[in-house]
């Protein structure tokens, strides 16, 4: 399982670095013209942010307390009214205790089910996703690839473990953060929108996965249950916390400033499905082989038994890799840097969070048409006793955080989620969730950057990996950082050794060029320095290279 794996997406270039296991979540097709596109019912607009989660048998739901005056809110800073008040909810996770030994039952319960949905009797559209149902008899099967494409259905990545497509996705908006990133729906107060489908195969020994690799056992599929539902929840109640902080202080959001809170990426639902793949995930499985032959290394999935399960994420789009995508400038790079950091702070305080695998293949960037800013949680520091709210400009980027197989996390289980049967061994204050990496191969990889950071962070669990090390995330952090440096525009380091300057001050102006470059680079490693020092994120935060903490 910990193996490093292949993936590949569907960039404008081929990815050929080999990784350990990435799901391509998000990643898009491209266009004629060679622009990195999701299909048209997702095209970002201004307003295009993210959505909430759906509202069905997936995933179990709970009251939040209204903020007073959010209504008004959303008048102000969208133009007009979500739901009522008395329908605001949000995503429960089901009652999820760590176990050693995991069973067919507790994969079922994790997603709020007795039983798998029947493929055979209720195709897609029994996980909710938006299809047409055209006859297959009356049709040609060039006419069925052309309606599903047109609903949107295409299979938009491949992975050792996993098939990704992506198609439509309805839902009922409950809050203001709910209307992006979706379009109006024929049924008043629904919106539509395109989600990734993340589809596992597991649990069967007897059949291998599309790549030959043993199918994902229930125990790895149950802790990465957990950690996709857990993290989505808390982006979740972070943005109910964030609005209601706003109202408090009588300050609605403004029409482009948006709660993001964190940047991990949105769970509809995750159910589990029975028999073999639908055929028309086997058409869009046959359409990206024809049109990438060069990128399709998996066996075409059309020989499961009726027998094989399949685990199916609904998730938001989070854009293209941040290995494909474009950045151009210190200050989208800072921006990127700094949604990470935030995001994972909050991961760590509330769940003692470690991502373990944050290669840029799992961080999702998405371009907006204007700048947005984004609204997070400041944790207390120095004089600063309470956390606060910053605003920070978005420089028309915003990073996802996907793919938790290797993470680490502690799940809190609160009154508030559903009742069930505790195994002898609970412990609701030690109801950790990990991986143990004990296969040699992850850390034994050479040629990039990637495999120093898995060697690095068994020095810091010296192989325990049930603790938690925080330090972990801040190793990824100083990677996704090199990584942007190293391969994106030239013009980012050209601006930061302008930003070093302006901090030398007026005394360096009369100093000859090459000693005024050398106390340049010289104040770029300390400030490097600096960050690789962090022992979590937290501390990333205050790092000069954030410029978070202004005058402290």
């Amino acid at each position: 399982m910990a193996t490093p794996h292949r993936v590949v997406y569907s960039p404008t270039r081929p990815t050929t670095q080999m990784r350990h296991r990435v799901d391509p979540v998000g990643a898009l097709k491209p266009t004629g013209e060679g622009v990195l596109a999701p299909p048209p019912l997702s095209q970002p607009s201004d307003d295009a942010a993210s959505a909430s989660s759906w509202r069905g048998p997936g995933l179990a739901a709970d009251r939040l307390e209204p903020a007073k005056g959010r209504d008004a809110a959303d008048r102000t800073s969208s133009g007009s009214e979500c739901a009522n008040e008395a329908d605001v909810e949000e995503t429960r996770v089901p009652f999820l205790p760590a176990r050693r030994y995991v069973q067919k039952a507790h994969i079922l319960a994790a997603c709020g089910q007795t039983e798998p949905i029947d493929w055979a009797t209720g195709g897609l559209q029994a996980c909710g996703v938006l299809l047409p149902s055209p006859d297959p008899v009356q049709h040609s099967t060039a006419q069925l690839n052309e309606i599903e494409s047109e609903a949107g259905l295409c299979k938009i990545g491949e992975a050792t473990y996993s098939e990704v497509f992506s198609a439509q996705w309805r839902y009922m908006p409950r809050t203001r953060y709910d209307k992006f990133n979706s379009k109006k729906g024929a049924v008043k107060g629904e919106r539509l929108m395109q989600v990734a489908l993340k589809v596992i195969p597991f649990g069967n020994s007897s059949v291998k996965s599309g790549t030959g690799e043993p199918q994902t056992t229930l125990r790895d599929l149950y802790q990465e249950i957990g950690a996709t539902l857990a993290l989505s929840r808390l982006s979740e109640r972070e943005r109910a916390k964030l609005q209601e902080a706003r109202m408090q202080v009588k300050m609605p959001l403004k029409p482009k400033e948006r709660e993001l809170g964190a940047n991990f990426v949105k769970a509809f639902r995750v159910c589990i499905c029975q028999g073999p793949l639908p055929a028309p995930l086997l058409r869009a499985w046959d359409r990206w082989r024809d049109e990438y032959p060069a990128l399709c290394e998996n066996v075409r999935p059309d020989y499961y038994p009726p027998s094989q399960l399949f685990a199916v994420f609904v998730l938001e789009m989070g854009g293209e890799t941040l290995e494909n995508a474009e950045v151009t400038t210190w200050k989208e790079a800072r921006s990127i840097i700094r949604q990470l950091a935030l995001s994972m702070a909050l991961a760590e305080r509330n769940n003692r969070f470690e991502h373990r695998d944050l290669h840029w293949g799992n961080i999702m960037v998405t371009r907006y048409q204007s700048n947005l800013t984004f609204l997070y949680q400041l944790p207390p520091s120095g004089s600063r006793l309470k956390s606060t709210l910053i605003s920070i400009p978005s420089y028309r980027v915003r990073c996802t955080i996907i793919d938790y197989t290797l993470s680490r996390l502690h799940i809190d289980n609160d009154a508030r989620d559903a009742a069930a049967s505790k195994p002898a061994s609970y412990d609701p204050a030690n109801n950790v969730f990990y991986v143990a990496l004990k296969d040699e191969a992850l850390f034994q990889g050479e040629g990039d950057i990637q495999f120093d950071v898995y060697r690095q962070m068994r020095t810091c669990a010296r192989d325990s990996w049930e603790g938690f090390y925080p330090q972990t995330n801040v190793l990824w952090l100083v990677y996704a950082l090199q990584k942007i440096l190293t391969t994106k525009a030239a013009g980012i380091r050209d601006e930061l050794m302008a930003l070093a300057a302006s901090k030398l001050g007026p005394a360096f102006d009369t100093v000859p060029p090459e000693l005024r470059r050398a106390a340049c680079q010289e104040l770029l490693r300390r400030w490097m320095r600096e960050f690789e020092q962090c022992e979590s994120c937290s501390q990333v935060l205050k790092c000069t290279l954030l410029d978070l903490y202004k005058g402290q």
